[in-house]
């Protein structure tokens, strides 16, 4: 080359130098690292010193799968393997083989129903010819082993396992189970083992402790003779830390509340209260009071169990909700006027200057798509027309996003809280009918947009 020719070749040199980097790939969530230490753990070394292996990851959402297949590199790595990623849709043992590798590693990842866990099964394939099956070329040499992992699911492995479906509405409505008589409130939350939520419905002669699933696990029976005459029964009800035990249930008429222990297949009394359970939520609990001789509340917002305390307002309420995670809107707060009134964690306004939502008297709290502020769920706001679900982004312009087909009963009562093991909650709605020989029977509707249960 002639001297002074290497300019164009320092040139590129220099241009090299000033492209941008390309953009790292976040690191896993800690549940993912978790799960993928685990798996290699259990796969242990390579084998017979064959190292090569070709990584398939299945998955039915596919940032999952992308992120996961980026922990299992490192953690099969740091155990001896050499890892490459399989790419594209075609047959990965077939690439395996083609492309001189020892073993394919085929993971299939997911959400364990009813949990808030992620597992992994990997099924661990030879890909070398076997020397004794040359005429076999497709025989495995030695049997393929399969493998698994699980861990708690964090907050940002479960928004990655959650599944996207195209086209399908925002929710779906399904019946979760009926139970006899006329429920009154509803709860979910952790009452037993922690991480595995149940559905507490309580009416005017029992509580009733459900799975995810609606499965009966526990039930009690309240007292005889033990309330005030009132004009309409009802109950408040809620889950949480309440000192001995975590429901506590309030019946119109009773003179204090009662704080149940969920102990195996049994609700034991724990101890009493003071002020009626309102609800409870990540925002904290909220505690009230009925108006004597009543079945409606007095506009008390407590955060205390405290008797004594003074209403905020002389209005009265049909009933108040927690959201499960404290977003925007913490609570809500229903008056016997069908105005529903919108609260952050310290009870003020959550959206001032918007209009009232439109409901009925049954509704719940619950961020459906896991944006971080509630969504409400509720019954129609016209009791002259059929009854149906309907849930509304409260701070949208727009703010209905769903109404059911019309429902057979009138919902009275609901909750939210995570049921299907996404990750991101559900709701529940209580609708009271007529049963086949004229007595009432109650419906527990879920509510969920868990791509799961859609259509």
């Amino acid at each position: 080359m002639p001297r002074g020719s290497s300019w164009p070749v320092r040139l590129a040199l220099a241009a090299l130098l000033v492209l941008p980097a390309p953009a790292a790939r976040a690191a896993p969530p800690p549940a993912l690292v978790a799960a993928a230490g685990a798996l290699a753990d259990a796969l242990g070394p390579p084998q017979e010193g064959r190292r090569a292996l070709l990584l398939a990851v299945e998955s039915r959402a596919p940032p999952l799968a992308a992120t996961l297949e980026t922990a299992l590199d490192a953690a099969l790595s740091s155990r001896g393997y050499s890892v490459t990623p399989h790419r594209g849709a075609g047959d990965a043992e077939g690439s395996a083989r083609a492309a001189g590798q020892d073993w394919l590693l085929r993971v299939r990842a997911g959400l364990v129903p009813g949990r808030r866990e992620v597992a992994l099964v990997g099924e661990l394939i030879p890909a070398w010819a076997s020397f004794f099956l040359q005429r076999h070329p497709d025989a495995r040499a030695v049997p393929p082993r399969v493998v698994q992992a699980r861990a708690p699911a964090d907050p940002e492995t479960l928004l990655l396992a959650r599944e996207g479906r195209a086209g399908a509405p925002f929710a779906s409505v399904r019946t979760l189970a009926r139970l006899p008589g006329r429920v009154l409130a509803l709860a979910v939350g952790e009452a037993g083992e922690p991480g595995r939520p149940v559905l507490v419905a309580a009416t005017q002669a029992s509580v009733t402790v459900l799975s995810p699933a609606g499965e009966r696990i526990a039930a009690r029976d309240f007292p005889a003779g033990a309330l005030t005459p009132v004009r309409d029964p009802a109950a408040t009800l809620a889950v949480g830390d309440f000192g001995g035990g975590r429901i506590a249930v309030s019946r119109a008429g009773a003179a204090r509340a009662e704080v149940l222990a969920l102990r195996g297949e049994r609700l034991e009394l724990a101890g009493a209260l003071d002020a009626a359970p309102l609800c409870a939520g990540e925002a904290g609990r909220l505690f009230g009071a009925f108006v004597p001789g009543s079945g409606v509340l007095a506009d008390v917002l407590a955060p205390f169990a405290d008797p004594g305390a003074v209403p905020r307002s002389g209005r009265t309420l049909y009933g108040v909700q927690a959201a499960p995670r404290a977003g925007p809107i913490a609570f809500a707060a229903l008056g016997t006027d069908l105005r529903l009134e919108l609260l952050g964690r310290d009870l003020r306004p959550a959206a001032p200057g918007r209009a009232s939502l439109a409901t009925g008297s049954g509704f719940a709290l619950a961020d459906l798509d896991g944006d971080g502020t509630a969504e409400v769920v509720a019954s129609s706001p016209d009791p002259s027309a059929l009854e149906r679900v309907r849930v509304l982004a409260p701070l949208a312009e727009a703010p209905l996003l769903l109404e059911s087909a019309p429902i057979a009963g009138a919902i009275l009562a609901g909750a939210g809280g995570d049921l299907t093991g996404d990750g991101v909650d559900d709701a529940v709605l209580a609708a009271v009918s007529t049963g086949p020989s004229g007595e009432a029977v109650t419906d527990l509707l879920l509510v969920t947009a868990d791509p799961r249960e859609l259509p």
